[in-house]
């Protein structure tokens, strides 16, 4: 077998049907080898677990086989098999006809979305030929209404091998049918088997559900959310540089031991897939089942994974037969779901089948009386991406992330981001913001609004601050939020940490000229000895809104110097002061801040903060208890 026969469109078949109808001995036929690896399922001649193995197609093509146990109590282990197949092979034994587990296996592969097969009538040789008719007919009979209804049907004897080559073909044809899954997306491989190797640790086997595995991958386990490393990889029992979605793989992984890995957990890319403890569902039950009443215990499969937990509808206290509604199961313990991962019901005790459905939220609980909801999930249930997304949006009051859109949509961030860049109705913005396109426009009116009146009462300001803006418009959003309106204003720009209209220009006019004036005077003739805001304001009895109006101007203009919040000086104190300090560091060298206070005849609180901005601006250097000029 060449690297190319390996990565053929992956193809995986399974087989199902009633406890001894000859499924193990078919596959064995098929493939050559006996599925029945445990020394309990060769003493016993039972399938107890999922057996495995590779064949080839008259074309040449490779597929995988799993081969499922029959019987009522290895049900579990059947269910596991099913997430993987592409198609099945329904057995039914000529000597018996359908049976009760014929019958079941069909509803579970049915209630898992298997939808392409065959059936295959096995031990031909135990009956008389003209029998066989017969045992067709009551087989078609039992199909009918089934996804197996217009599927071949072949009669073959296993042991003679006549019928063979008919089978072949026919899975030749169906093989053609059916589609690739899906190799780009995120890795997904729920795990069925765990084992440990001599020399090179942890092997896990699965079918890669979606993604491309390679060696080195990083990934993790999931529940448990172990990162491991992907060591190696084998497809058919070859080693591969590569496996893609819809191959039978074993995974050789480090950074795990094997006891803490098991059947029912999940190897996938990091951050994708939630351990989760309750799942929103879509469940149709079964017409042969009985009322599934609120808050009944039932086995839940899903994947790989099985757990308890209780059914709670969101509009009825009971499920009849046949009936299909919206609900939430709450586990007793985690699994690994995503949305549309289909599952499997089965009563708590005895245990049969009763139905099973599509998770359409995985991790989310709701209120029965949530107001939407029903619509809401018959939104997701069709699935609709882009209905859901943007039901999403049109409930968001405020420009949110990609992220968190897709985390309310309930689907990943690569699944919408080119919807959202492509679709007309969305504002798809700066640092990958989203927004409903309709609402835009009366937010941009808001801030245009209120950046005219603000100029109006604050004549002389640059503009607002990007967080007062927030504050007084939309204090409970991110600054993020708020610059993406901004942005998509075109008459309002930003300009550092001020906002403002594009035609405004601060305005000296009318009593505004007379305060600048006063405010800078007494600034100015306190030199050296800086006086507080609240002097000053006292001193100037100018409101306390428009004196920081004019600070801000002032300090525009350069014609203050800020020392400190509420701290001014004059520029030509500013310069005096600091030819005062150069000259004397350039005759006497290194001065402490003492010296420094001493020279400019001020007090020690103007020497420390003039002495420090003198160091912020790089023109004196700090070293001790002394300064220097900066070279």
């Amino acid at each position: 077998m060449t690297l190319a026969d390996i990565y053929q469109r992956p193809l995986i078949i399974g087989t199902a049907g009633h406890i001894d109808h000859g499924k193990t001995t078919l596959t064995q036929r098929l493939t050559g080898v006996n599925t029945d690896r445990l020394p309990e399922e060769r003493a016993r001649g039972i399938s107890i677990d999922l057996g495995f193995a590779d064949f080839t197609l008259p074309s040449g093509q490779h597929a995988a086989l799993i081969d499922v146990p029959g019987h009522e109590r290895f049900i579990r282990n059947m269910v596991a098999g099913v997430h993987g197949m592409d198609a099945v092979m329904l057995v039914v034994a000529a000597d018996e006809g359908i049976m009760p587990q014929t019958r079941e296996h069909l509803d579970i592969l049915t209630l898992l979305g298997v939808s392409r097969g065959l059936t295959v009538i096995t031990k031909a040789d135990t009956v008389e030929p003209e029998w066989l008719p017969i045992v067709e007919e009551t087989v078609q009979e039992a199909l009918r209404g089934s996804f197996l209804e217009q599927a071949p049907i072949v009669t073959v004897d296993s042991v003679s091998g006549r019928g063979l080559v008919d089978l072949l073909n026919a899975l030749e044809t169906v093989a053609r049918t059916v589609p690739p899954r899906d190799a780009t997306g995120f890795v997904r491989l729920p795990i069925d088997r765990v084992f440990s190797v001599r020399g090179f640790g942890t092997v896990i086997t699965g079918t890669l559900v979606s993604g491309t595995l390679r060696p080195e991958d990083v990934l993790e386990v999931v529940p448990g959310d172990h990162s491991v490393r992907v060591r190696g990889l084998e497809v058919h029992g070859h080693k591969v540089d590569y496996a893609v979605a819809g191959q039978r793989v074993a995974v050789n992984l480090s950074g795990i031991d094997k006891d803490h890995v098991h059947r029912g957990q999940m190897l996938a890319a990091v951050g994708t897939v939630k351990s989760v403890d309750v799942i929103v569902v879509e469940v149709l039950l079964l017409a042969s089942s009985p009322i599934l009443e609120q808050r009944t215990r039932v086995h839940v499969h899903l994947g790989t994974a099985e757990a308890i937990g209780r059914v709670y509808w969101y509009d009825r206290e009971s499920l009849e037969p046949g009936d299909t509604a919206f609900g939430e199961i709450r586990l007793e313990s985690s699994i690994p779901a995503i949305r549309y991962d289909r599952f499997l019901i089965r009563s708590y005790s005895p245990v049969f089948t009763v139905g099973g459905g599509r998770v359409l939220e995985a991790g989310v609980h709701h209120k029965r009386k949530e107001a939407g909801l029903l619509g809401h999930l018959a939104l997701v249930a069709s699935g609709n991406t882009k209905a859901v997304v943007l039901e999403q949006l049109r409930a968001c009051d405020a420009p949110c992330s990609i992220e968190k859109l897709a985390e309310r949509a309930g689907y990943r961030v690569t699944e919408i981001e080119t919807l959202c860049q492509d679709d007309p109705e969305i504002v798809y913005g700066p640092d990958r913001q989203v927004f409903w396109k309709p609402y835009l426009p009366d937010l941009i009116s808001t801030v245009q609004h209120f950046l005219g009146e603000y100029h109006q009462d604050h004549p002389l300001r640059r503009g607002i601050g990007r967080e007062r803006l927030r504050d007084s418009l939309w204090p409970k959003w991110s600054l993020r939020s708020v610059l993406f309106v901004v942005h998509y204003a075109e008459n309002v720009v930003v300009e550092g940490e001020w906002v403002r209209l594009a035609d405004f220009v601060p305005v000296v006019e009318g009593a505004w000229a007379q305060e600048i004036e006063s405010v800078y005077q007494a600034i100015d003739a306190s030199a050296r000895k800086p006086l507080t805001v609240e002097q000053l304001i006292g001193m100037t009895s100018i409101h306390t809104e428009r004196f920081f109006d004019i600070i801000d101007y002032l300090l525009s203009q350069k014609r203050l110097v800020r020392l400190e919040e509420g701290i001014y000086i004059s520029t030509p104190v500013y310069i005096a002061s600091r030819d005062i300090v150069i000259e004397a560091l350039q005759e006497r060298g290194a001065l402490t801040t003492s010296e420094l206070r001493d020279v400019l005849e001020a007090n020690r609180r103007f020497a420390v903060l003039f002495l420090e901005l003198l160091d912020a601006l790089h023109i004196t250097r700090r070293q001790g208890e002394s300064r220097t000029l900066v070279s």
